[in-house]
């Protein structure tokens, strides 16, 4: 079966929402159709109530090379039909109330680098590389790649990381932050269950509230981001998570 079919591979099983680019023969570059499938499971499948986590990942050995070059130079039109459509997918992302994670395997380019940034949790195994390729083209970041980085490097760094275009090795990139875990190639599956599989396990809810919180850190005042939080906890303190983890700490108390 041609992978063309089926460029975005959707898979679910015990909590976890797994979405796979699924264009290897191209290294996973984003076209139309990668693009248009993207957005609708951010947008549909991943708001399933059943869904408590999503994994973003690519098929092969690389994770993602960007936009797709073959499908560039189509004019002004073409382009910002494309910019909507991936910032579409980015603004699902950041609004889903629930984890999202990037699983990096090989490189993550341009728009691919972008698109991890955008999760909020990235681990990765010690064959990833970012390389922020817009420069080399003659762009500027999409995909929200100028928002996250500069909001984990500081302004500087990001600069630095952008103008230049270099790759930025996965040793270096959790140094920075921009990688929560490195595990080796032998042994990422196995760790990656794990992880995926204790964030399903959680409290769905406090995470999604959690994220909120986070990404509304830079934007809001501290008068507003205090009155967020109250309202995160008064929300939050009615769900089961909630009473059944203080009905297990007075049991263990007590006991």
């Amino acid at each position: 079966m041609s992978t063309e079919a089926h460029p975005l591979i959707i898979e679910q099983r015990l909590g976890v929402l797994s979405l796979t680019l699924n264009r290897p023969q191209a290294r996973n570059a984003i076209n139309w159709d990668l693009r248009r499938a993207l957005d609708v499971a951010i947008r549909v499948n991943a708001t399933a109530s059943e869904v408590r986590v999503v994994v973003i990942r690519g098929a092969g050995k690389t994770f993602c090379a960007g936009g797709d070059i073959k499908q560039m130079g189509g004019g002004m039109a073409d382009s910002l039909a494309k910019l909507d459509l991936a910032g579409s997918i980015i603004t699902a992302i950041a609004e889903l109330n629930k984890p999202v994670v990037g699983a990096i395997q090989g490189d993550a380019a341009g728009a691919g680098m972008s698109l991890a940034l955008a999760c909020d949790l990235v681990v990765a195994d010690t064959s990833a590389r970012f390389h922020p390729s817009f420069v080399h083209r003659g762009l500027a970041p999409d995909m929200s790649g100028s928002f996250w980085l500069s909001r984990q490097v500081g302004i500087h760094r990001a600069k630095e990381i952008l103008l230049s275009g270099r790759t930025v090795g996965v040793n270096e990139a959790a140094g920075l932050g921009l990688v929560s875990h490195v595990w080796e190639p032998a042994t990422f599956e196995a760790q990656l269950d794990g992880y995926l599989g204790t964030l399903a396990a959680g409290p769905t809810a406090a995470y999604g509230a959690i994220k909120q919180l986070v990404n509304s850190s830079f934007e809001s005042p501290l008068a507003r981001q205090l009155d967020r939080e109250a309202l995160s906890q008064l929300m939050l303190s009615g769900t089961p998570e909630h009473s059944d983890s203080v009905a297990a700490f007075t049991s263990r108390s007590q006991g």
